[in-house]
């Protein structure tokens, strides 16, 4: 998965020095900024997306899943809308999206970031972290909407 959110399949090195690039890239331009939150990785908020950045970082700084929890400002925009799986609209008024680091991040010269694109919506708040296996939370944040 690119920082674009699109999928890249490499069946040998050709190209993979461009992806490793956009990677590097994407990650100077995210850490340029402040985050928004502090624990185990930063969280920055930009470009309609969450970034989870760590470095240095090694495999074993890896989650099994990273997740984000979403109010909006109007219950409304929760309904009517058809979710991929990964994506649970939720009764208490929130919407979880829930990704494998695998699917939803990279680990590259020694840094891990993770990016998660967020709905179109507005939001009143922001819950976000990563969890281990059987779904135990390693560590999470609230973001509050801005």
């Amino acid at each position: 998965l690119t920082p674009g959110n699109e999928r890249v399949f490499l069946y040998d090195s050709a190209g993979m020095d461009d992806l490793v690039e956009l990677y590097r890239t994407t990650y100077q331009r995210v850490v340029s900024g402040e985050p928004v939150a502090h624990s185990y990785y930063d969280v920055y908020l930009g470009d309609g997306a969450l970034f989870h950045v760590r470095e240095p970082c090694v495999q074993e700084d890896v989650p099994f899943r990273v997740f984000v929890e979403v109010t909006p400002e109007d219950p409304k925009d929760l309904t009517g809308r058809r979710l991929p799986r990964w994506r649970r609209r939720y009764e208490d008024g929130f919407e979880r999206f829930r990704r494998p680091f695998r699917e939803s991040g990279v680990l590259f010269e020694g840094k891990c970031m993770a990016i998660l694109p967020l709905p179109d919506y507005p939001v009143s708040g922001i819950r976000t972290g990563q969890e281990g296996g059987a779904a135990r939370v390693l560590w999470e944040v609230e973001i509050p909407a801005r």
